[in-house]
């Protein structure tokens, strides 16, 4: 079968299952490593998901303080960032799916769309708009919310992923050289 042939929730299930790979791969790495490099990861994921609204300062203290390296600590964050982002822009159409829920993001999609297509400076001033909004910490701009921000936009997908990434290098290299060379400690 080729990739032309699939449709409806065939293709869905198979866009989905490739978007989180990267991740499963990753943790069943981290996990064969021995639990003296799974367990700091997991305090960093699940402080960098559960941490509601502070889990973008919080995750790169406690890598720090449980003995990752700065640059490891600034490649699982980015890491973290990147396949969160991508997760939610690759499978934004499966919003569209949902009842009720769908029909609203169509309309916003579509004003959206119109507004970008009919200014061109307004598509490059929205990718900026992402990148400075991820790069600062505020609550409500981690990577999940900048690509539904993006693709509700109506950006392209990748480049709301590369958009992402880059700003989430920049972010978290800042973040952890401010707290690894002491101008700022949590701990």
């Amino acid at each position: 079968m080729k990739w032309n042939e699939l449709t409806g929730w065939k293709k869905d299930l198979l866009i989905f299952s490739i978007s989180i790979s990267p991740a499963v791969i990753a943790a069943v790495v981290l996990y064969l490593m021995g639990p003296e490099v799974y367990l700091p990861v997991a305090a960093v994921v699940s402080s960098f998901y559960f941490a509601v609204g502070v889990g973008w300062i919080t995750s790169p203290a406690i890598g720090l303080t449980t003995g990752i390296h700065p640059v490891w600590l600034i490649l699982l964050l980015v890491f973290i960032s990147t396949e969160s982002s991508l997760v939610v822009s690759v499978n934004y159409d499966l919003l569209e799916k949902i009842p009720l829920l769908g029909r609203g993001v169509k309309a916003i999609r579509k004003r959206s769309q119109r507004i970008i297509d009919k200014y061109e400076l307004a598509k490059n001033v929205e990718y900026m708009t992402i990148f400075w909004l991820m790069f600062l910490p505020v609550y409500g701009t981690g990577p999940m919310a900048m690509s539904l921000v993006g693709r509700l936009l109506a950006l392209e997908k990748l480049k709301v992923w590369l958009t992402i990434t880059l700003s989430s290098v920049t972010r978290y290299t800042l973040i952890i050289g401010i707290m690894y060379y002491g101008i700022i400690t949590i701990f």
